[in-house]
């Protein structure tokens, strides 16, 4: 690789890079000048703390379309906040208990899969999977009619880190909205959504969507930093959830239990205040939807109609709202080592494997070794997403030449 080669960063279903605009400098302000611990002091520092993390609620609170403020707790990630909603209320004692019947997909990441077996076994409670198609992607009715009378928690996300589909998530919502409007309280269907591929990248709307639960984190589609996620539970779970830890919150320190209200119930411990201060820079960072959403849907139609004109190269997934697709050279390239070669050969950093969602590969025929993806961002370019499909046909091209 010649020495001027530059970087070209095309995994941003991992994580974004380069971070919006703002947020290093907000943390390093944050560390530098302020430093304090939210909720903990009554002296102006401390009052700052507390303020950015009123602040970053508000605005979250809005850009979900959450119901108010208190509706949004803060985890140390995506992962975290999944693990609370679903600790908290899958149990043998907890809101959704024994003979349960829990619904999922076979696309979902294991931040949803591994917690939802452990609570489920806990709970003595049933998990069902719903298969995708070949690209990854849901059907509303074949979701819709596996709920039943026995039915308490939908759990999907919104859209596929392997492939970039994205669900039907509001036609799914709506449905479970119906079910809900004939059961009693100690009944209800909760509808769990995994934002994590999504949020920062498309229109997330909670209550349009019939979500009841939402999770997603700060470092992908924000650009914010690693470290901090959200989870968004609707008021009606409020009194339901039981917290998965405890700790000190700064409210009530002399009683033995965590505080009843929201969110504090859920935010033990010292918060990440350098991630929060970098969120909301992130935030503030944010490009224009409609502008965002174009230039999103460009690179994906680009990236898909390269990537399927190149011979020798099966492709998963199809255009549409995230530019991800994920490929497979065939038995002669495994994914890791075209990956080390992108690498090694373009400076093109690229993800390998299974990505943490294994089921969904025993649907796209790449259970052993995975697949090798390519996602774009915010920042990515299309003449990176031409460098991209190039260096793939010249690996494919080779590939030929030695079969």
């Amino acid at each position: 690789m010649p020495a001027t080669q530059p970087r070209i960063y095309l995994d941003h279903a991992a994580t974004s890079w380069p971070k919006a605009a703002g947020v290093t400098e907000a943390m390093v302000e944050f560390l530098t000048n302020v430093g304090s611990s939210a909720s903990r002091g009554n002296y102006a520092s401390a009052m700052k703390a507390s303020e950015l993390t009123r602040s970053l609620r508000s605005r979250l609170a809005r850009f979900v379309n959450a119901e108010s403020d208190h509706c949004i707790s803060f985890h140390s990630g995506c992962t975290s906040a999944l693990n609370a909603v679903i600790h908290g209320l899958v149990g043998p004692s907890h809101a959704i208990g024994t003979g349960s019947h829990l619904l999922t997909s076979a696309v979902e990441h294991n931040a949803v899969v591994r917690p939802l077996l452990v609570a489920a076994k806990a709970a003595g409670a049933t998990i069902e999977e719903v298969s995708p198609d070949v690209n990854g992607l849901l059907s509303a009715s074949d979701v819709i009619e596996k709920i039943h009378d026995t039915t308490r928690l939908v759990a999907l996300s919104h859209a596929s880190n392997v492939t970039g589909a994205v669900q039907p998530i509001a036609e799914i919502g709506a449905a479970i909205a119906e079910h809900n409007q004939s059961r009693n309280e100690s009944h209800q269907i909760l509808f769990l959504c995994d934002a994590a591929q999504s949020l920062g990248y498309l229109p997330v709307d909670v209550q349009r969507f019939g979500v009841h639960a939402l999770a997603a984190p700060a470092h992908k589609g924000c650009g914010g930093p690693p470290g901090i996620g959200m989870l968004c539970l609707s008021p009606e779970w409020h009194d339901w959830i039981v917290p998965w830890m405890q700790g000190g919150t700064g409210h009530d320190g002399r009683s033995d239990s965590m505080p009843k209200s929201m969110p504090e119930r859920l935010e033990p411990g010292t918060m990440n205040l350098p991630a929060i201060a970098g969120w909301l820079a992130a935030m503030d960072s944010m490009p224009p939807g409609e502008d965002s959403a174009r230039q999103l849907a460009g690179l994906s139609q680009q990236l898909h109609a390269g990537l399927n004109a190149i011979a020798g190269v099966q492709v998963f997934g199809r255009p549409g709202p995230l530019p991800i697709a994920s490929l497979d050279f065939g038995p002669d390239l495994p994914p890791d080592d075209a990956a080390a070669i992108l690498d090694g050969e373009f400076g093109m950093e690229v993800r390998s494997g299974h990505h943490c969602a294994a089921r969904i590969h025993r649907h796209l025929g790449t259970e052993q070794a995975g697949t090798l993806r390519i996602s774009g961002g915010h920042g990515t370019t299309p003449d990176e997403i031409d460098a991209a499909i190039q260096a793939v046909a010249e690996i494919a091209a080779q590939i030929t030449a030695l079969a």
